[in-house]
């Protein structure tokens, strides 16, 4: 895996090279070392790169140079010699004569080096200067950058800026990663961010409904929140006996039924007050119930649920989520209406999200113009671009 994620990396390395740059004779002699890296042909690689270091780039501090001492540590990290391939990652930064774009992938490269031998405080202070020059100059920085942010302050117990660039690094993904998002609720259970907490276990009974582990994990949480369990026996006998006549009890019953994993009691319970109108139907409440028939893996009447709540609510995030919702559910006419009503209350978290997700979800309808025009309009920021145009590019080939 680990090997694999290198080459992708590695086939876009002489993206920054052409021919107006270098000469004929040079990019091929590139463009044959990366074949020979690509093909595993690591023999004749490690050949023309030791020729072309005795030969022709010794000490040198040339555009060229700073290539070929790029992939010289890409020969090593391939092959997962990664204490190798520190040394030539930093030689070609250090020349200076790499173009700002060429930086930033060797940057990216050398922090992700770093990474593997644990060398986490490392990896820090290269991606913020990646970020930085990505945030001046336009550049993409992509989710896997925040991600990796993310993975090296938690690695270092810097669990803050590591939860930051999680919730960042999930925002911008065009699909939901359950790895991250797990890692966002340890993050959250750690900082003691529990209403973070709850939706991101909601998000993953609603993912992956079968896991008991995220049963385990929801169930820590309600009762982190505020359990007292001496008095929930009596609560429940009093349900049972029709004498309960407080919202915030019955609000803590269904919220002991979660912890119980008996979600359809759960459902039971708040369906119940709301008929009796002893529980509102106000946006927490319902978020509350929408949770529960997720829960119990009734994702139709989850959505419904936040579909009323959404009606009542002016909260940008909530739209947000019944469209993320929605869009993981495939039902794209309502992603796209909620991701609408999203913008236009002004949810902006990761600029250029709401598009993507859009011009997929019209993509998915078979709506390739409107699809387009929305990935356009993503592929104009800069932490949705390269995922945007990778999109499109996708299109364009599905048109053909």
């Amino acid at each position: 895996m680990r090997k694999l994620f290198f080459i992708l990396i590695f086939s876009l390395s002489l993206s920054v090279s052409s021919e107006e740059t270098i000469s004929r004779w040079m990019a091929d002699y590139f463009k044959r070392i990366h074949d020979h890296i690509g093909n595993e042909n690591y023999d004749k690689a490690e050949k023309e790169l030791e020729m072309g270091d005795q030969n022709y780039f010794r000490g040198g501090r040339t555009y060229e140079a700073a290539l070929l001492y790029q992939l010289y540590g890409q020969f090593y990290a391939v092959q997962s010699q990664y204490t190798n391939a520190i040394p030539w990652f930093e030689k070609a930064l250090a020349t200076g004569k790499m173009p700002r774009i060429g930086q930033q992938e060797v940057r990216f490269q050398l922090a992700q080096t770093y990474f593997m031998i644990g060398k986490y405080e490392n990896v820090i202070p290269l991606l913020e200067e990646f970020i930085a020059v990505g945030e001046k100059y336009k550049y993409p920085v992509s989710a896997r950058v925040n991600l990796l942010m993310s993975y090296s302050h938690g690695r270092l117990d810097q669990y803050e800026p590591s939860y930051y660039h999680i919730q960042i690094a999930n925002k911008k993904s065009d699909k939901p990663q359950i790895d991250w998002i797990e890692y966002a609720f340890s993050l959250a259970m750690k900082l003691e961010n529990l209403e973070d907490a709850e939706d991101l276990g909601t998000r993953l009974l609603y993912l992956e409904p079968n896991k008991k582990k995220y049963w385990n994990q929801v169930s820590a949480l309600y009762f982190a929140k505020e359990f007292e369990l001496d008095s929930l026996a009596a609560l429940e006998l009093g349900y049972e006996n029709n004498t309960l006549d407080k919202e915030a009890d019955y609000l803590l019953l269904a919220k002991y039924y979660l912890y119980q994993k008996s979600p359809l009691k759960s459902i039971m319970v708040i369906n119940d007050g709301i008929k009796k109108k002893i529980i509102k139907e106000n946006e927490e409440n319902l978020k509350l119930l929408s949770s529960s028939y997720f829960y119990s893996r009734d994702l139709e009447n989850g959505i419904k649920i936040l579909v009323k709540a959404e009606k009542i609510s002016d909260d940008p995030d909530l739209s947000f989520r019944l469209g993320t919702y929605a869009f993981d559910n495939e039902q794209y006419k309502l992603a796209i209406s909620s991701f609408n009503i999203a913008k236009n209350r002004g949810w902006d978290d990761i600029p250029g999200r709401i598009e993507l997700i859009k011009g997929i979800s019209y993509f998915e309808l078979e709506e390739i113009d409107k699809a387009k025009e929305n990935l356009i309009l993503a592929s104009s920021f800069d932490d949705t671009k390269d995922t945007a145009e990778g999109w499109l590019s996708y299109i364009k080939q599905f048109e053909l």
